[in-house]
C-alpha cells in the first residue's frame, strides 16, 4: 500500500481500476492459538489410520531383502495358532529354497532410471530473463549436487516400489561440513509419517494436515528450542523419565516405530505437524499501484490513508472520489502453521510457515490414486514370487527323495574278506577293482535308475516365471538377455518397449515428484539465498554472470519470467550435442572460441584458458 503519495501519482491513478483481480496477497503474521493436545491426538488418530501402508510396506521390504518365508499361516498340528511358513516347511523335512525375483524387479527398474538421468534447467519465457534462467539453473544444480539428488533419487524410486508413496522434504539449514547454510532435500521415512487419510485428489491437493516423528538427543531439542535457562530447565521437565541412555535396541526394533516412545539409545520424541488454520484478517488493496496485504490492525491504517490522500486531493484541485482509494475488508484465510508438540502435549514452538511460497516443506507423491487408495507395485508380485518358491521347494523334495542310482548287492556276491563299507568303498572309486569268482547261484549286484516324478511341476515354475515377467514388465528383452535365434533386431527392440509400457506411470509420477520438488527448492533458493555467492556447478562451465549468484536480480521474477522443464544428462544426447556444434563451427557460424565455451568435452576448459592465455601474451608483446 502507498502512504503519503505525491499529488503527480495521485492524479496519474484517478482511472484506475477499481477492481481486485489478484488472488495472491503479501501476507503478514497472525494470532494463531492452537491446542498442542488436540494436534498430537489428530497426528495419533492419521498415524494409526495408515497402519495398513506401513504393514504392507514392511511385508514388502522383506520380500525384497529375501526373507520370504517369514509370513504366519495356520499352524496343521495346532488349529487355531499361527506360526511361520518356514518352520512348517522345515517340520516336513524339506528346506525353505526361494528364487528372490522382487530384488531383481527392484535393481532392474532402478538401473533403467539411472540410465537415462535428468537434469532440472530453468527456463526464460523471456529473451531478457536468459542470463537468469542460466543462472537459477546452475543454482540448482548446485544444490543437487551438495545434495547427492541421484542418490536420492535411487531411494525414492525403490520406495515407491515398496509403499507405493514417497515423501520429500525441502529445507535451508546449516551444514556442518560445508560451513554454508543452503537448501536441503530430505527422504522421510514413512513410518515417521503422517497426514490426513481423506485425500481423494491423486495430486494430494487435500493435504491439510502433515508432519513426522523425530528423534533427537535431549541437548539437540535444547539448543533449538530454549533461550533462557528457564526455558531449559522445561524442557527437560517435560522429558524427565522419558530418556534411557543405557538402553540399547535392536535394528528390528527400529524399524517398527512406536508413537510416543523412541525406540533409539537416549532419544527423545519430538513431533512436527504443520496444519491449516483459518482466521479472520483485514484484507487491504491499493487501486493505486494493485498492490495488496492482509494482516491484522490493517483497516484502521486504511481509513487514515484514504483520508490523507482525499485532503491531497481537495489541495491540489483534484475530484476525491475520482481518486484511487485504499478499499479494505474482512476476510477468513487459511494459512499454514508448524508447531512442534512433546509427547505429553506440551507446545515447543509454533509460527506461521517460513517460506515465501506459503506453504509446507512436504513434497509427496502416490502410485495412481483411486478412492484414495494406493499400493506399492512389488506388492502385484508378491504371490507370484510365493508361487515359485513352493514349486522350487517341491522340485527339490521331488528330486531328493527319487531314487538316484542306488546300488543294489545281494549278500550272497559280496566276494570273501570283503564288508559291505568296503564294497561301497571299493565301487565307487576312480579305477576300483572288485575280485570275486563267478557262480551260478550268486546274483550280480546292479543300479537302480529311477526318474522323478514332476506331475508337470517344471511346466508350472515356467509359466510363472514368464507371468512374473509379464506383469512386472521386467522382460529378457528389457533385461538385455540373448534373443532367439532368427528374432529381428526391430521385433527385439519393440519388445523391450513394449515391456517399458507397464512402467510408465511409474516413471510419469516420478518425474512430476521431481519437478515439484525442484520448484519449492528454486523458491526457498531465491528467498534465502540473501548474498551473493559463487555457483559450484560439478564442472559444468557457465559465463562470469550466471556463475555468481546475484539474488536482488532474482528475487520478485520467479514467477513471472521463469518456468521450471527438465533436460536429458545421457551420452546419447551428450554425442547429439557436440555433433550439432561441429557442424555450426565448420559452417562458420560460430567460432572455435564459442565452440569451446559449449562444448561438453573434458578439453574444451582447459584448451579455452590456454588460447586466452595465448592471445593476453600476444597483445603484450
Amino acid at each position: 500500500m502507498i502512504r503519503g503519495i505525491d499529488i503527480t501519482r495521485l492524479a496519474s491513478t484517478e482511472t484506475s481500476a477499481r477492481s481486485c483481480p489478484a488472488d495472491k496477497c503479501a501476507t503478514t503474521a497472525a494470532s494463531y492459538k492452537s491446542d498442542p493436545k488436540e494436534l498430537l491426538d489428530k497426528a495419533l488418530k492419521y498415524w494409526i489410520a495408515t497402519e495398513p501402508i506401513r504393514r504392507e510396506r514392511e511385508r514388502n521390504i522383506r520380500y525384497r531383502c529375501g526373507d520370504q518365508w517369514s509370513d504366519y499361516v495356520e499352524d496343521p498340528e495346532k488349529p487355531g495358532s499361527y506360526v511361520k511358513e518356514e518352520r512348517i516347511i522345515s517340520r516336513g523335512g524339506k528346506i525353505p529354497l526361494k528364487h528372490n525375483f522382487i530384488q531383481q524387479y527392484v535393481r532392474n527398474i532402478c538401473g533403467q532410471m539411472l540410465s537415462e538421468p535428468q537434469q532440472p534447467v530453468v527456463v526464460a519465457r523471456s529473451s531478457e530473463g536468459t542470463v537468469l534462467g542460466e543462472m537459477l539453473t546452475n543454482a540448482l544444480q548446485a544444490c543437487h549436487n551438495v545434495n547427492r539428488i541421484g542418490t536420492l533419487n535411487m531411494v525414492v524410486a525403490e520406495e515407491m516400489l515398496l509403499s507405493g508413496m514417497a515423501c520429500l522434504k525441502v529445507r535451508y539449514s546449516y551444514s556442518d561440513s560445508r560451513g554454508i547454510s543452503d537448501g536441503r532435500v530430505e527422504c522421510i521415512n514413512p513410518n515417521r509419517l503422517f497426514f490426513n487419510t481423506d485425500i481423494e485428489d491423486p495430486r494430494l491437493e487435500e493435504i491439510r494436515f502433515i508432519g513426522q516423528i523425530h528423534d533427537y538427543t535431549l541437548d539437540e531439542i535444547v539448543t533449538t528450542f530454549a533461550s533462557t535457562p528457564m526455558q531449559e530447565q522445561t524442557i527437560r521437565e517435560h522429558y524427565a523419565g522419558r530418556v534411557d541412555p543405557g538402553r540399547v535396541s535392536a535394528i528390528s526394533e527400529r524399524e517398527r516405530v512406536s508413537f510416543f516412545n523412541s525406540p533409539e539409545d537416549g532419544k527423545c520424541r519430538l513431533f512436527e505437524i504443520w496444519h491449516k488454520e483459518g482466521a479472520w484478517v483485514d484484507y487491504i488493496h491499493d487501486y493505486a499501484d494493485g498492490s495488496e496485504e492482509s494482516g491484522e490492525g490493517l483497516e484502521e491504517e486504511a481509513v487514515r490513508e484514504n483520508e490523507h490522500r482525499r485532503k491531497i486531493a481537495l489541495e491540489a484541485g483534484l475530484d476525491p472520489e475520482a481518486v484511487a482509494k485504499v478499499a479494505y475488508h474482512k476476510r477468513y484465510e487459511h494459512r499454514w502453521i508448524v508447531s512442534f508438540v512433546t509427547p505429553d502435549g506440551e507446545l515447543l514452538s509454533e509460527r506461521e510457515t517460513p517460506f515465501e511460497h506459503g506453504e509446507h516443506p512436504y513434497v509427496m507423491a502416490t502410485m495412481p490414486m483411486i478412492d484414495g487408495r494406493f499400493r506399492g507395485m512389488v506388492s502385484d508380485i508378491i504371490d507370484m514370487q510365493r508361487y515359485i518358491n513352493r514349486l522350487i521347494v517341491m522340485l527339490d523334495f521331488i528330486i531328493g527323495s527319487s531314487a538316484k542310482g542306488v546300488l543294489m548287492v545281494p549278500e550272497n556276491a559280496i566276494p570273501d574278506g570283503y564288508s559291505i563299507a568296503d564294497f561301497a568303498a571299493e565301487y565307487v572309486k576312480a579305477n576300483g577293482v572288485i575280485v570275486y569268482r563267478p557262480n551260478a547261484n550268486k546274483d550280480v549286484p546292479f543300479q537302480v535308475h529311477k526318474n522323478s516324478t514332476a506331475i508337470g511341476a517344471w511346466e508350472m515354475l515356467s509359466t510363472q516365471m514368464q507371468l512374473i515377467e509379464q506383469v512386472s514388465g521386467v522382460s529378457g528383452a528389457i533385461q538385455g538377455k540373448a534373443a532367439l535365434s532368427g528374432t529381428p533386431s526391430s521385433l527385439y527392440m519393440q519388445q523391450a518397449g513394449n515391456s517399458q509400457l507397464n512402467l510408465s506411470s511409474l516413471f510419469e509420477t516420478l518425474t512430476d515428484l521431481f519437478r515439484r520438488r525442484d520448484e519449492k527448492l528454486i523458491r526457498v533458493i531465491v528467498q534465502y539465498y540473501r548474498q551473493p555467492r559463487y555457483l559450484a556447478t560439478g564442472g559444468e562451465r557457465a559465463g562470469n554472470t550466471a556463475s555468481m549468484y546475484d539474488p536482488q536480480a532474482v528475487r520478485g521474477m520467479l514467477d513471472f519470467n521463469l518456468v521450471l522443464t527438465r533436460s536429458t544428462n545421457t551420452p546419447v544426447y551428450r554425442q547429439l550435442y557436440d555433433d550439432m556444434l561441429m557442424r555450426m563451427l565448420d559452417s562458420g557460424y560460430i567460432s572455435f572460441e564459442q565452440y569451446l565455451e559449449s562444448c561438453p568435452m573434458p578439453f574444451a576448459e582447459s584448451l579455452l584458458a590456454r588460447i586466452k592465455q595465448q592471445r593476453a601474451e600476444q597483445q603484450q608483446d
